[in-house]
C-alpha cells in the first residue's frame, strides 16, 4: 500500500490517502465524496525514511 499526504493547489492541506498503487503525474484519484483529482506534483520520500509516507501529493480538481 501507498500513503500520501495529499495537498490542493492552493497549498491546504486535504489529508491523507493510501492506494494499492503508486500515484504518477496525471493519475485520477478519488478523494471524500467521490470527489475526482488529478496528481500534478509527486514528491517520493527516500527508501531510508522510516516514515509511514511514501510522499507528498499535490493534486487539483478534475471536471466530472
Amino acid at each position: 500500500m501507498f500513503r500520501y499526504r495529499v495537498h490542493l493547489e492552493d497549498g491546504s492541506d486535504a489529508g491523507e490517502a493510501t492506494y494499492a498503487q503508486m500515484i504518477h503525474l496525471g493519475d485520477e484519484i478519488h478523494l471524500v465524496a467521490g470527489q475526482r483529482f488529478r496528481g500534478v506534483d509527486v514528491v517520493e520520500f527516500d527508501e531510508e525514511d522510516e516514515w509511514p509516507l511514501i510522499g507528498l501529493l499535490q493534486v487539483e480538481a478534475t471536471s466530472s
